[in-house]
């Protein structure tokens, strides 16, 4: 818990409503005083034993009896905080106990209230559909049972239900279409043609939830057709209010996603800027930040991005207008590292080389990547003997590394095998660099392919 958080439950533990054990209280007392650590010598069953009003002998037994208590407690507590954070939720609950009681005016009040909690709200995602849904069911359930002429709740209960289903299913078709391209695993998805024919129906045109996710559902259904993809980013550019951060993120992320995708496996050239722009879209609404940190992978991909596509500036600003929000365990050696890369596409190899002498990364993605851009760094300034040294080391380092997934290891060493070869080529040696130009495997197989190749035809068109 949070420190404001477990003063409010020393406050619930104290309410005699909640609790009358006096053990508990001074059991949470005793261990607020250690926390979050809990590392403390002065913290023993034995000085415990001693705080305890009860006087009880406090064997192992007794003790894990007292903590389950304490957790029993502790489970109260944060439902009831939840409860009371959901303000929609308590006027639901307290309906329904006016029903109970048969106090129609409070009824009346309480479900009016409840009503305003989502109304007032310019969310329209499927969980306002689904509160709308249930608070037409109640008024249908307390309702006059004997009513035969038509009943406006019933309908509205009804097209409620519809809403929510298509829009939660689509929502769920998306995320199945995504974890299909990204992991290549098969879900079963039952009547999703007939849930993507029902969304074209006029009854869901103004249901921004089915407008959304019907769009991306076509566009991650089909990632050989890019086609979608400008509906789909209008639609939830469009009807970004009407989504929470977090779900907002999330469909953000599935464009991003997709993006990724059509530039990984078709060297779709488009969709870097397209990446990039969902990422300037993303930092200035703040969606970007996990907390108030920026993710570093994100940082680097944005400088990455950013670099690809000539925006030089907007990167220089970036780097350094943003520094300060990376997590303090990376903010320097993840700043440092894309300063080598801004200056290595500067073409300033002697300042991109001295950036990355400073940069010490104990996460294997960041040691690799930070490996290939030395790597690139050594060849292209014909440092030949310190790049085929390095080459080496970089072998034994994947051949030691446990950490590094199977995929990407398999690139990497693709990558040192290819470039080892280049390397040691004769310049003038065409038959074998055109050899090895016609045996680069495809994208998916090594990292830098396109370097590479670069790299490989620059010393093909050098004159004997």
């Amino acid at each position: 818990m949070a420190p404001k958080q477990a003063s409010r439950f020393g406050d619930f533990l104290r309410s005699p409503y909640f609790n009358k054990n006096q053990d508990c209280i001074v059991f949470f007392e005793y261990l607020q005083k250690y926390a979050p650590h809990f590392a403390q010598e002065n913290l023993t069953r034995q000085k415990l034993q001693l705080k305890l009003p009860s006087g009880k002998p406090l064997d192992d037994k007794a003790l894990a009896q007292l903590g389950s208590r304490l957790s029993v407690l502790a489970e109260k507590f944060l439902a009831v905080e939840m409860l009371l954070d959901d303000p929609w939720e308590l006027q639901m609950r307290v309906a329904q106990q006016y029903h109970t009681l048969n106090l129609p005016k409070h009824l009346k009040a309480a479900r009016a209230g409840a009503g305003a909690c989502f109304e007032n709200n310019l969310q329209r995602n499927a969980d306002y559909y689904l509160k709308k849904l249930l608070s037409e069911k109640m008024a249908l359930e307390h309702g006059d049972e004997h009513q035969i002429d038509h009943n406006e709740h019933l309908q509205l209960a009804a097209d409620a239900l519809d809403v929510f289903y298509v829009a939660e299913k689509l929502r769920y078709a998306c995320d199945i279409f995504n974890y299909e391209i990204v992991l290549n695993i098969r879900y079963q998805l039952t009547h999703i043609e007939d849930i993507l024919r029902w969304a074209e129906e006029p009854a869901f045109e103004n249901a921004p939830p089915v407008q959304v996710y019907y769009r991306l559902a076509q566009l991650l259904k089909n990632p050989e057709e890019p086609t979608w993809f400008e509906q789909a980013k209008q639609a939830v550019e469009r009807y970004e209010p009407a989504f929470p951060p977090g779900e907002l993120r999330q469909v953000y992320t599935l464009l991003l996603n997709f993006c990724t995708m059509r530039i990984n496996r078709y060297n779709d050239e488009r969709f870097w800027t397209e990446y990039l722009d969902i990422n300037k879209l993303l930092l200035k609404n703040g969606l970007i930040f996990d907390g108030t940190d920026i993710p570093p992978w994100r940082y680097t991909n944005l400088v990455n991005v950013g670099l690809k596509v000539g925006q030089t500036e907007w990167v220089w600003d970036f780097m350094h207008n943003h520094r300060k929000q990376l997590p303090p365990e990376y903010t320097g050696n993840v700043f440092r590292y894309n300063l080598a890369q801004f200056h290595y596409h500067q073409k300033k190899h002697d300042a991109a080389q001295r950036a990355l002498a400073q940069v010490e990364f104990t996460n294997v993605v960041f040691n690799i990547t930070a490996r290939s851009l030395l790597i690139k760094i050594y060849c292209e300034t014909n440092q030949t003997e310190l790049l085929l040294a390095y080459l080496e080391a970089t072998r034994i380092f994947l051949h030691r590394n446990r950490l590094l997934d199977a995929t990407r290891k398999r690139q990497m060493r693709k990558f040192v095998e290819i470039t080892t070869k280049l390397a040691k080529t004769a310049p003038g040696d065409k038959a074998r660099l055109q050899a090895l130009l016609e045996q680069l495997p495809p994208v998916r197989d090594v990292i830098h392919r396109d370097w590479l190749a670069g790299q490989i035809r620059m010393r093909l068109n050098r004159p004997r």
